[in-house]
């Protein structure tokens, strides 16, 4: 719906422009009388060929793999370029977008770290091992075992890919 309002709304304001002469020059005129000249460096054609190509750059992130353990409770989320991750019930959380988990999926497991930040608040490890585990919570059996280390803490559970 985002992107119908703000392809509509260029689309609109480039037919509003009606007033463009053939050397690219607009004129602004209150009756009779030309208030301004402004010269016109895109063609209404150029801009909307713009407008769909940015569109096409700003692919929507996808969810991946979802993990979660219990005591005390987390999740864990691995988009196609951000981490989401809450612990202690939800009392705290990072989001860490511009990230890459090429790998996610390897056979021996993936480790995700960030370390050394200055804000020591933000390292974080997870390591995704290939191993079935049982869900402390539902009792379901999972594709991975996780365990997450984050602000001197261990969160121990399990996780699988989205489908």
């Amino acid at each position: 719906m985002k992107k119908y309002i703000l392809f509509s709304s260029a689309l609109f304001a480039l037919i509003a422009c009606t007033q463009v002469n053939s050397t690219g020059e607009k004129n602004i005129t209150l009756g009779d009388d030309t208030l301004a000249s402004v010269e016109i460096s895109t063609s209404k054609v150029d801009a909307l060929n713009a407008l769909a190509e940015m569109d096409e750059e700003t692919e929507p992130s996808k969810l991946l793999f979802k993990a979660s353990g219990i005591e005390p409770g987390w999740f864990a989320e691995f988009y196609t370029d951000k981490l989401r991750l809450l612990v202690e019930y939800g009392k705290d959380s990072l989001i860490m977008d511009n990230q890459k988990f090429e790998g996610l999926d390897n056979k021996d497991g993936f480790i995700f770290g960030v370390q050394g930040e200055k804000d020591l608040n933000k390292n974080v490890v997870i390591n995704i091992d290939n191993k079935s585990c049982i869900d402390a919570g539902s009792g379901d059996k999972k594709d991975r075992a996780v365990v997450v280390f984050y602000k001197g803490k261990t969160y121990k559970g399990c996780g699988s890919f989205v489908k």
